[in-house]
């Protein structure tokens, strides 16, 4: 049997909840049953009835908490709660109070105002730890995860095969590496993209379709903004691993804490580096197989969501 260790502990998440987009919300939920809380959810936006109502979070979220008291409210990212929202709640409510923020650094300014209003502040980039700290946050750092019921690997026939896939959002810097790369068979999905967005399942598709998976993390090289890029290791790096793609990416700090460089991820430095490990990888399957098997079994092992929430629970409950 699954052990359960934190059965019976009640958790309020609030987050998103979309199916359609990346899932973390969803995802996170499932995680916390799986441990065995009494997990209710919060919804972030504004939906139906609390859309024509305009009902705000904090509104919505007291009355939540009257109704049905947590132990633990977890936030994912929390931008439309204030921290003064947050310090009213806490006192008239109870329990302890968790902000996981995803957008470290790129949105520093929000996250330092937002962090010293909780118990507990977790970011993925261990870059803004420092600066959390001296700001007053109990800050600790938290990698991204995977899913392994989504993130598996799905053959979509062959419309998703491609040597080398790129999935997210498209910016100027993403654009000048993409028509450096254009030879090499290079296919673009998301937001911006002239194939625009992946979503659901076709999501796992296309990096499921991919001989390679190319990860480049916002603000990357050229183009980026260097006070914005930071450590971080973001969510692909898990996702890719997880559906068994074997990956190329740009080569942010933190991954290293997670992968081994050669052996279940491929990094690269520059633009230069990137085309010579790009050849290399589409050029060599045995090397691909291996990468690939490497980095899914560690991330199953050691990368999901659940074993993400263990950890924040377990720092927030000591």
């Amino acid at each position: 049997m699954t052990a359960r260790p934190f059965a019976g502990l009640r958790v309020t998440l609030v987050a998103a909840f979309n199916s359609r987009y990346h899932r973390s919300g969803l995802a996170l939920a499932a995680a916390l049953a799986e441990l065995g809380c009494e997990v209710r959810r919060s919804e972030e936006r504004l939906r139906g009835l609390n859309a024509v109502l305009r009902r705000p979070l904090a509104a919505r979220l007291g009355a939540a908490l009257a109704r049905a008291p947590a132990d633990v409210v977890l936030v994912f990212k929390g931008t439309k709660l204030a921290p003064g929202e947050v310090a009213e709640l806490k006192q008239g409510r109870g329990g302890r109070w968790v902000n996981w923020f995803p957008d470290d650094p790129h949105q520093l300014g929000v996250s330092l105002a937002l962090g010293p209003a909780y118990d507990c502040f977790f970011t993925h980039d261990s870059s803004s730890l420092e600066r959390h700290r001296r700001a007053g946050t109990r800050a600790h750092y938290l990698a991204f995860g995977c899913d392994p019921a989504y993130h598996r690997p799905l053959d979509g026939g062959a419309r998703w095969r491609a040597p080398l896939v790129f999935v997210g959002s498209r910016d100027l810097a993403r654009e000048r590496i993409a028509r450096e790369l254009d030879h090499l068979g290079l296919v673009a999905w998301g937001p911006g993209w002239p194939r625009g967005p992946a979503y659901g399942d076709d999501f796992v598709r296309a990096l499921s379709g991919a001989q390679v998976g190319l990860n480049i993390h916002q603000h990357f090289g050229e183009g980026g903004d260097p006070a914005r890029y930071g450590t971080g290791a973001n969510m692909r790096v898990f996702e890719l691993a997880a559906i068994g793609t074997p990956q190329l990416s740009d080569a942010k700090g933190d991954i290293a804490r997670h992968f081994e460089p050669d052996r279940e991820v491929v990094l690269y430095r520059n633009l230069g580096d990137l085309r010579e490990r790009a050849r290399w990888l589409l050029g060599d399957e045995p090397a691909r197989r291996s990468l690939a098997a490497a980095a899914r079994e560690r991330a199953l092992r050691e990368h999901t969501w659940r074993h993400r929430l263990e950890e924040l629970l377990t720092v927030t409950l000591r």
